[in-house]
């Protein structure tokens, strides 16, 4: 802690930020707010450092140290924290800020061959511009370059010339182009675009090694307040790829899914027959067994009634009395016994 302690106060002798200095991104003041600040070089970082330029100086937020770890100055230590120390993410993550957090932020980064820099500054919500809708749109592959023109009249390019990308909470300067004075280009753009401002070619931008991070609006503005506003794609190959491997896989799985319902409404209608058949055999065979075993006469199914001692009954068949004659002997008597 002894050396982020000496750290502290060397920055706080270093030369303050200025209120004119080339400001990287602007980002509106909210209630979480990040401020971006990715390392673009491969080069190992030695140490870096936020601060923020106030009306004395400049004033010590936050310290990361690859060996001593990370020092956050008490007056933010409750609302104020690194997104990822410890990679070449930067980013600081502010927590219920108030108006007092506005202002310019530098992200100080240090490493073998020199320091890097990006200034950020924080405005109010209301101060926040919100950009026209693009007149156009262009759609290209990553890994390529992409070509941004800036369309305007014979008699409206005026220098300087900017270009920025616009996004949700913030934008980004990517290069201010003059004439007279050259061109200085945004912290995070500085290996990949390109602006020819020596020439009438400065409505002309590169951005080199696109990749799916720089979808989104970018504008230019040139001859004072006239701007002009584009819309960026770029599609992920790799994403392309899983969309159409999936796509393939939903086509087998929804065929599968056909071929077994109509397995099953097949199955179910052969089932169904079979049963009506079944019932249909049983049926006429009941009505043959039926017709097979039906009496001959209609005796059968007759009512019989009759007296012993008369001799006569009376049988009853469909409803109808007949008279029906019986023979028989009588066995009232009994026979004659020999002695």
């Amino acid at each position: 802690m002894d050396y982020l302690a000496c750290l502290i106060v060397v920055l706080q002798l270093a030369e303050t930020t200025g209120e004119g200095r080339f400001v990287d991104a602007t980002v509106k003041l909210t209630n979480n707010m990040n401020l971006e600040c990715v390392y673009p070089k491969t080069d190992g970082i030695t140490q870096m450092s936020w601060v923020k330029s106030i009306v004395t100086g400049k004033e010590v937020i936050a310290v990361s140290h690859p060996l001593y770890g990370v020092h956050i100055e008490d007056k933010y230590k409750d609302r104020v924290r690194f997104i990822n120390a410890f990679s070449r993410d930067k980013s600081l993550n502010f927590m219920k800020t108030t108006e007092a957090d506005t202002g310019l932020y530098l992200c100080s980064i240090t490493f073998p061959n020199g320091v890097w820099e990006k200034v950020v500054q924080v405005i109010q919500l209301d101060s926040f511009e919100v950009p026209v809708s693009p007149t156009n749109h262009m759609i290209i592959e990553p890994g390529g370059n992409v070509t941004l023109r800036c369309s305007y009249s014979v008699g409206d390019l005026v220098r300087p010339v900017m270009w920025e990308r616009i996004k949700a909470d913030r934008m980004d300067t990517i290069v201010l182009c003059n004439l007279s004075e050259g061109k200085t280009y945004g912290s995070d753009y500085q290996e990949r675009a390109i602006v020819d401002c020596a020439t009438q070619e400065s409505d002309i931008l590169v951005i080199q090694n696109v990749t799916s991070s720089d979808s989104g609006i970018y504008r230019c503005r040139h001859g004072g307040n006239k701007t002009h506003v584009m819309r960026l794609t770029v599609t992920s190959a790799t994403l392309d790829h899983h969309w159409h491997i999936l796509l393939i896989a939903g086509g087998a799985a929804a065929s599968l899914l056909l071929l077994v319902t109509i397995l099953i409404i097949s199955v179910t209608v052969v089932y169904r027959k079979k049963k009506k058949r079944r019932k249909i055999m049983k049926a006429l065979s009941k009505a043959l067994y039926s017709t097979q075993t039906r009496p001959s006469n209609s005796y059968g199914r007759s009512n019989f009634r009759g007296t012993p001692n008369s001799g006569r009954g009376v049988a009853s068949v469909s409803g109808e009395m007949h008279e029906i004659y019986i023979n028989y002997r009588d066995f009232s008597r009994k026979p004659k016994t020999r002695a």
